[in-house]
């Protein structure tokens, strides 16, 4: 449903491009008198580090700034959808301070809550509320910066696409050639590296060689044998720096990876659990169609 009642009447929740983004969410419930409108002493309220008692302070999460606060919300130039720990009730306002964390960009704005709704229940460490507010009092300077920002994100959202379908496309329509070229790839940059290498180590040997023998006025023999020690125990510092640094990345995309594999699965298991008996007898027919179709024209 696309549809939420503010006030009795229907809103529409998708009236602008709403895009997934990494954003430290903050709010206050303000009092409102339930009309669509932002409280007067709203601006005064922005400017005071000390609220007066009649705005209860709700953080979500807390004001200081670990890895877990940030969060996956949705948001558009009307409106912005975000998980909470407590539930909501439609038409509360609330102070609302967005930091988007792609570009660093800091939006303090005044929402109304349309809905309120159990979030994705196969996700992992998630509020257990989905929020839908829509934005009240954004400044012209704040829509245009939310919207170019919104662009910006779409444009890149439709090229990594079209990469990506482009690239499943060609897979699909020719296997065996995409995985040779592929494998032609992967061979191509491992000679290329292991080249640049064989001519660094060859490069540093031939001036350490000049060096050790100009500064000492040593004979081949005992130059070579300086060269090799020194250049072992470059090498061996250079392994160290590599066993610290590359283990530490590795991991960290590793549990990129995962927790993007998990987001995956458990938009599909919520998109599917949602799903009418009918409607799932499409989705499993379709797939079958299409998959008996690829295997037998294919092949």
């Amino acid at each position: 449903m696309n549809m939420a009642k503010v006030n009795g009447k229907k809103l529409n929740r998708r009236v602008a491009f709403r895009i997934h983004e990494q954003a430290n969410l903050f709010y206050r419930k303000l009092d409102h008198d339930g009309q669509m409108q932002a409280p007067e002493n709203f601006h005064d309220l922005l400017g005071n580090s000390n609220p007066p008692d009649t705005v209860s302070p709700q953080a979500l999460p807390d004001s200081q700034s670990r890895e877990n606060d940030t969060l996956n919300v949705s948001i558009s130039a009307s409106g912005i959808a975000f998980t909470a720990q407590e539930p909501l009730q439609t038409g509360d306002y609330l102070m609302l301070r967005i930091l988007l964390l792609s570009n660093m960009t800091a939006i303090m704005t005044c929402c109304k809550v349309v809905y309120c709704k159990p979030s994705n229940p196969y996700e992992n460490d998630r509020y257990p509320y989905l929020i839908g507010a829509q934005f009240v009092n954004l400044t012209p300077e704040d829509t245009a910066l939310l919207n170019k920002h919104i662009d910006k994100t779409k444009t890149q959202q439709r090229a990594v696409n079209g990469l990506l379908l482009s690239l499943v496309l060609l897979i699909l329509a020719m296997p065996d050639a995409a995985f040779g070229l592929l494998m032609g790839l992967i061979h191509h940059v491992i000679e290329v590296v292991l080249h640049v290498a064989h001519l660094m180590f060859e490069y540093a040997e031939y001036n350490l060689d000049h060096v050790i023998e100009h500064a000492f006025h040593t004979d081949t023999h005992t130059t070579q044998v300086i060269v090799f020690y020194i250049l072992c125990t470059l090498g061996l510092v250079g392994l160290y720096f590599i066993w610290r640094i590359i283990p530490r990345h590795c991991r960290r995309a590793g549990n990129s990876l995962i927790a993007f594999w998990c987001r995956k699965k458990a938009s599909c298991l919520y998109f599917w659990s949602q799903q009418a008996l009918v409607d799932k007898i499409k989705i499993v027919g379709i797939g079958v169609i299409a998959v008996s179709g690829y295997a037998y024209f294919g092949m």
